[in-house]
């Protein structure tokens, strides 16, 4: 969606708002409080539910953190001047709630770009919210020992204006530390968080200029919530779901792709990739090599050992042969004890320097485990001449064919 579209939608709905508020305070009140919750119920949701495919250790501690904002954002909602719900309490602890809120949203908006990358302790951070959350909802509507920020007739208190002036330097210092740091921060998510923050800081502003809570400052300071919410919300939040998912349909790719086993190209990854860059390789004034490898006896070492050695022995010779091919060779898991190694840009004395290093590099490891003994190894080779026409089918048979007269070869008397 176009800058000017959502902005026309976010000017049209604050006067929407305005109207509302002029028509009933208290339903208009409901509907800004009753947003900002929702949005950050949804992060928090996503946040937690998402985490174990996307890891990403800053949307989790927002979650988490914006979740008990919620909680303290719809105390204030129940208890506001006018609801009914709790009729005893009068404008001082709604105030108390908003502002007891507006601390644990912008100090957590400033903690999470101190944050180290690695992953945070979930638990413990759950922990901590919950009981800072809990003891100011028992200091505010239980004990009473908050500190008082709104008196009836008189308007804030000292305390209420300093405390949004801490809050909207905190806001403030957040939004610079984040422009520091743009180079490091995905540019959306950039953006939503930096603009959020500078139009929250502006809404805690208007709250220090009131002194009724149906008055415009009040009004004006909540429509500017709802905008920042939405922009945490068309950011960070499309951020979170997009990302996650679209890494979860990449790693369901991966894995139909890849061999569990060895984390090389199964048959069709490696049937993908040919035929992904077959233009490609068509155009290259280097040939394209295949190296066909197959381990001998392994079924006699299976059968010694078990099974779970034999899979330690395709791990391992795995492992050989990434550290004996070149950077930009593809190394392909064939089939049972059968291997494929893709050669771009190769001539023919490179394909069998190749060939030979990963040759030797496996004897050396096969003479260094006494239950190897007995395992061989055989690698055919097949070549393709710069810019040649080829399908991959008849080049990995005559790889294939290579390899069958190197085992072949083997049986032969002296």
């Amino acid at each position: 969606m176009g800058g000017w579209i959502i902005l026309s939608l976010l000017l049209g709905a604050s006067v929407v708002l305005y109207v509302v508020a002029r028509a009933n305070y208290l339903l208009f009140h409901a509907l800004v409080e009753g947003f900002a919750i929702v949005v950050a119920a949804l992060i928090y949701v996503l946040a937690t539910r998402t985490y174990q495919y996307s890891r990403n250790t800053t949307f989790l501690f927002l979650g988490i953190a914006y979740f008990h904002v919620a909680v303290l954002d719809f105390s204030h909602l129940l208890t506001y001047k006018g609801m009914g719900v709790f009729p005893a309490f009068g404008a001082d602890i709604p105030t108390q709630l908003w502002i007891a809120g507006r601390f644990i949203e912008a100090v957590s908006l400033f903690v999470v770009l101190l944050l180290p990358r690695q992953q945070i302790n979930r638990r413990l951070t759950n922990i901590v919210y919950t009981l800072t959350t809990v003891c100011l909802l028992l200091s505010i509507m239980v004990f009473r020992v908050f500190p008082t920020c709104f008196v009836e007739g008189l308007g804030l208190t000292s305390f209420k204006v300093l405390s949004e002036y801490i809050i909207i330097c905190l806001l403030l210092s957040s939004a610079y530390m984040l422009y520091l740091r743009k180079d490091r921060v995905e540019q959306g998510t950039f953006r939503a968080v930096g603009v959020a923050m500078v139009i929250t800081a502006i809404s805690e502003l208007t709250f220090t200029l009131y002194t009724d809570v149906y008055g415009i400052a009040n009004m004006l300071g909540h429509i500017l919530k709802v905008i920042s919410y939405y922009v945490i919300y068309s950011g960070v939040l499309t951020q979170g779901i997009e990302a996650p998912y679209s890494m979860m349909s990449a790693e369901l790719k991966d894995r139909a792709l890849k061999d569990p086993l060895t984390s090389h190209y199964n048959r069709q990854g490696m049937m993908e990739v040919m035929e992904k860059e077959m233009p490609e390789i068509m155009q290259e004034r280097n040939g394209l090599g295949i190296l066909m490898i197959d381990l001998d006896n392994f079924k006699a070492i299976n059968d010694s050992h078990g099974h779970l050695f034999g899979d330690e022995v395709l791990r391992m010779f795995a492992a050989c042969l990434d550290d004996n091919i070149r950077e930009n060779d593809v190394a392909c898991r064939f089939g049972g004890d059968e291997f494929v190694v893709l050669l771009r840009e190769v001539d023919l004395s490179e394909l069998k320097y190749v060939r030979d290093r990963i040759q030797t590099a496996t004897e050396v490891w096969i003479a260094d485990n006494e239950r190897l003994h007995g395992l061989g190894v055989s690698i055919g080779t097949a070549f393709l001449q710069p810019g040649q026409p080829f399908d991959i089918d008849s080049l990995l048979k005559m790889a294939d064919k290579s390899m069958y007269a190197v085992k072949q070869s083997k049986k032969e008397p002296c």
